[in-house]
Order: C-alpha cells, then sequence, then structure tokens
C-alpha cells in the first residue's frame, strides 16, 4: 500500500459500515459540506444535508436492511490535497423485486480540508453486461438521433 492511502481507505470502511447500518448521518460525515453526489441511475445532489436526505431515504424504503462491501480497486493522487478513489461496490439487496445483487463502481473524489480527507465529488456506475443484444437493439429502434434519419446502432 502505497504511503497516505490509508485514509482513503479508511473512508471506504466508514461508508461501508455507515451504509451497512443505515446510518445516513454517519455515511454523509466522510463528504465536504459542498459536495456533489451523482447517484447510480443518474439523479445529483449537492450538499451533504441533500445527499443525507437521499440516504436517508433509500436506507428506510428501497435499500432497507442490504448490505455493501467496497474494494478498494485504486487510489491516484493529485497532489498532496486531492486524490481519486476508485471503489468496486457489491450491494446485497432484501426487498422483493430487486436483483439479489447489485454491482456498481464509486469514483470518489477526496480533497485534504482542515487535516482531514472529505469527499468533494461521488460518482456511482451501475455495472451491466458491455453489451445485451436484444435490449440494445430495442432500445436503438426506439431512440433515433435528434437531426439524423437513422436510429442508434443502424
Amino acid at each position: 500500500m502505497a504511503y497516505g492511502e490509508q485514509p482513503l481507505r479508511q473512508i471506504a470502511q466508514q461508508l461501508e459500515d455507515a451504509w451497512n447500518r443505515g446510518d445516513s448521518v454517519a455515511w454523509t460525515s466522510c463528504f465536504a459540506e459542498d459536495a456533489d453526489f451523482i447517484h447510480i441511475l443518474g439523479g445529483h445532489f449537492h450538499g451533504r444535508a441533500s445527499i443525507e436526505q437521499g440516504h436517508r431515504t433509500i436506507f428506510d424504503t428501497i435499500y432497507r436492511r442490504s448490505k455493501n462491501h467496497f474494494e478498494v480497486q485504486k487510489i491516484r493522487f493529485l497532489g498532496d490535497s486531492v486524490a481519486i478513489v476508485f471503489l468496486f461496490a457489491t450491494l446485497q439487496t432484501a426487498q422483493p423485486g430487486l436483483p439479489p445483487l447489485i454491482n456498481a463502481r464509486p469514483t470518489l473524489i477526496v480533497e485534504r480540508q482542515g487535516g482531514d480527507w472529505k469527499i468533494v465529488a461521488f460518482q456511482n456506475t451501475l455495472v451491466t453486461p458491455e453489451r445485451i443484444p436484444q435490449i440494445t437493439e430495442a432500445l436503438a429502434e426506439q431512440h433515433p438521433i435528434k437531426g439524423q434519419d437513422k436510429p442508434l446502432g443502424q
């Protein structure tokens, strides 16, 4: 492990522990006050309070009793006070109608603020098969690119 990575790995562990307790306040304690958060479906929360409220909602509903595991895959320092942390997330769900396992790739931009590392941006990307022909073709047929005569994929 490279020098200086441990506090960033601890952030990933804090996020995992908070998620698994369903604790939205602890979840957001790792975030800067003015952080940006892009969730797995592309929605955007700005600010710690908004991020906390969004997570309180999902911890009480769709992801109630879920368990998440975050694996740090790579840390890239962009200087002494900024780093990018690449995670792989494995979410075990407990709600009927959801897949039992959901994988994602959260990317965190962290910044040293007052001696502590804080998440200033969090982008969560759902892991899906790279190409599912039937779905890709169906979407392409229904969604032509504006200004073109052909649907996507043709």
